[in-house]
């Protein structure tokens, strides 16, 4: 995607919390950016490295429930809780390195088995969880003694954490970390050959996946101030891969675009009533059918398409003269 297209999208997100002054959609907007969060994860995992993983929300509750605690019990401060949970999330990620080395269709299944116990242990551990209850009243986020307690408050702080990890991820994707899961997509024997670790880059990209999985958690727990398990379970994994696959695989910008489109389409279609899971399904396909390559797809697509209908009228409007002389 070109820089300038970049620039009109990051432009258009600082401004839609300015022209859309609703609470409700203020709040709506703050969670699609924390779902491209989870889907820049992914989009490493998936559309880089070849990885199918069903336990993207899995990691995404581990940091949602630790930052929680952290602030509720504990009383650290929101930026503290903010990495710990990132980092504690990500060390949990190393208990998938035994399955790393799985086929795609396989690695999918062991991590639809992890989501489930996750899912498990918030649902029963009440002493730390709450269990079905749930935790209630999570503080809003304190950054340098300022508490954000507007919507529009949080969600600057949900573009700036996005785009920190979207500087992040573009630069590991552009480093000789992000040649070697290429590799490891599109051959594994040949990048074994090449003297690349298969297990070593699997394990982290994993790691850096429940990472940014972790912070977009915090970032949930601190912005809904109510957690829920039946907000991480198996439903909410594939609500995040159809992010990255509706955004585009192996686009980070289309990653971000597909989360923005996922969360707001359904709150766009809530005026159809029981129709709007169906035209929503009905869209998204329809997406799918134009563009093989997503969202991100949609732009060099729509200007290949234009530049033909230029050339072909040019042609016609040179076929007179052409004639008359």
């Amino acid at each position: 995607m070109q820089p300038a297209i970049r620039l009109l999208v990051l432009a258009s997100l600082a401004v839609a919390p300015l022209i859309q002054t609703n609470t409700y959609w203020q709040h709506v907007f703050g969670v699609a950016l924390i779902g491209a969060i989870l889907a820049l994860g992914l989009q490493l995992l998936v559309g880089m490295a070849g990885l199918l993983s069903l336990g993207q929300a899995a990691f995404y509750g581990i940091g949602a429930y630790i930052s929680a605690a952290l602030t509720m019990r504990f009383g650290v401060p929101f930026i503290l809780a903010f990495l710990i949970a990132g980092v504690v999330t990500a060390i949990t990620s190393l208990l998938l390195v035994p399955i790393v080395k799985l086929p795609s269709s396989s690695l999918a299944v062991a991590t639809l088995g992890f989501n489930i116990i996750v899912y498990l242990i918030l649902l029963n551990e009440d002493w730390a969880t709450g269990g079905s209850f749930g935790l209630l009243d999570v503080p809003p986020p304190h950054i340098f003694g300022y508490e954000l307690t507007t919507e529009r408050d949080v969600y600057f702080l949900c573009l700036a954490v996005l785009v920190l990890v979207y500087l992040g991820l573009d630069r590991l994707v552009h480093s000789r970390f992000g040649r070697a899961l290429r590799a490891i997509s599109q051959d594994e024997d040949a990048a074994r050959a090449c003297g690349i670790s298969i297990i070593r880059y699997k394990s982290k990209c994993f790691l850096v996946a429940a990472f940014t999985a972790g912070l977009a958690g915090s970032l949930y727990a601190h912005h809904a101030r109510y957690l829920n398990p039946n907000d991480f379970t198996f439903n909410k994994s594939i609500e995040i891969l159809i992010m990255v696959v509706v955004g585009g695989l192996g686009s980070l910008p289309g990653a971000v675009m597909g989360a923005i489109v996922i969360v707001l389409m359904p709150e766009f279609l809530r005026s159809s009533g029981e129709l709007r899971l169906i035209l929503f399904g009905f869209l998204v396909v329809v997406l799918m059918g134009v563009s093989r390559g997503g969202l991100a797809g949609l732009a060099p697509l729509l200007t290949q398409r234009m530049a033909r209908l230029r050339s072909s009228a040019s042609a016609k409007s040179a076929e007179p003269g052409e004639i008359k002389s």
